[in-house]
């Protein structure tokens, strides 16, 4: 009997004769084994304190195995897609279950789980969270040493392939490691931007440390034209104008502090409230598919009235997409208009 064959029935026996009411399931789950034919024990589902006992990491004949516990509110995170190896919901298989009803809750995950594939707003916003990991590593990257360039830029190359699989409603089912292999079967599709696959395999196979930094940065440069192609500015609005008007009323007081301080010729705080009024108008008109408006651009410590006129244009800008797309910004006149809808 092989090492796996006999560790996946040990825990299958141990949990039915001294787990059954601690431990509701445990699954199959290969596709990152080397022989991924194998029907090994991947991971269990604990119920209780006791079951998260069970855990189990050690070394059989020179083979490792680890035999862990994932509970079923994290299995929900993974059928959201909020966990890094989709593949180990997807991809599953139930070895044991300690009853009919907990199969069926877990079959209904991976359904939840498909659904949450196919939806085009849910897959829009992790292709582009996936598309900012991976420019978030490889900043860390431009800073990194010795070993450090090249896992980085591994990550690098992870995040973008998975923003590409995201936009495609897809993922991958060996994690990180056959990521090529996969994006050229989406490629016999057309579904993937042109050069990505050769740029990849091109840093893996680059030793230049420098070079390495240049072809990650034009990878991400591929990746958001391909993005921007994907999803652009004018694809039709997701979201409920009401809660980009609540945003503007909370964030209003920053067009106030940059008048403030623009009269005061403190061209130091209009920088730095500047600074964190693009970062806001940038991301909530990523979310609210507006175009992204230039503050900052605009800015000259010598002449703090243009700069300011600018962000008076874009405050009339933000109002009136407020209300063409139905959203009511709370504004009084005086107290006593605030008092009458406030009693």
């Amino acid at each position: 009997m092989k090492n796996n064959e006999f560790v996946t029935q040990w825990v299958i026996d141990t949990v039915k004769e001294k787990y059954a009411d601690d431990i509701a399931l445990v699954i199959s789950h290969t596709t990152l084994r080397i022989d991924d034919s194998e029907q090994t024990i991947s991971y269990f589902v604990p119920i209780t304190n006791r079951g998260n006992e069970f855990a189990r990491t050690f070394i059989l004949n020179g083979e490792g195995f680890d035999v862990w516990g994932i509970p079923w509110e994290r299995l929900e995170q993974f059928a959201e897609l909020e966990e890094y190896n989709i593949t180990l919901l997807a991809d599953s298989e139930i070895l044991y279950a300690k009853d009919d009803e907990w199969a069926q809750r877990f079959e209904m995950l991976k359904s939840k789980q498909r659904s949450n594939l196919a939806n085009e707003s849910k897959m829009r916003k992790y292709a582009l969270k996936a598309y900012a990991q991976a420019k978030e590593l490889y900043t860390e990257m431009l800073f990194a040493k010795q070993s450090d360039i090249r896992m980085l830029a591994g990550y690098v190359l992870d995040y973008l392939a998975r923003a590409i699989a995201f936009c495609n409603h897809n993922y991958f089912k060996k994690s990180q490691t056959s990521q090529l292999e996969e994006l050229q079967q989406l490629a016999q599709k057309g579904k993937i931007p042109k050069g990505f696959s050769e740029l990849y395999l091109s840093v893996i196979k680059e030793n230049d440390e420098t070079k390495q930094k240049e072809k990650c940065h034009k990878a991400i440069q591929i990746v958001r034209e391909y993005l921007e192609e994907a999803y652009p500015a004018n694809t039709p609005k997701e979201h409920n104008y009401q809660d980009l008007a609540d945003w503007y009323a909370e964030l209003s007081y920053t067009w106030l502090r940059l008048r403030h301080y623009a009269s005061d010729g403190d061209f130091i705080k209009v920088y730095m409230w500047g600074i964190l009024l693009q970062s806001e108008l940038n991301s909530v008109c990523e979310d609210f598919c507006l175009e992204k408006p230039e503050l900052m651009e605009c800015y000259d410590h010598k002449n703090l009235d243009a700069f300011i006129n600018r962000a008076d244009e874009l405050e009339k800008w933000i109002h009136n997409a407020i209300t063409a797309g139905g959203g009511v910004i709370h504004e009084y006149n005086s107290k006593e208009d605030f008092l009458n809808e406030n009693p």
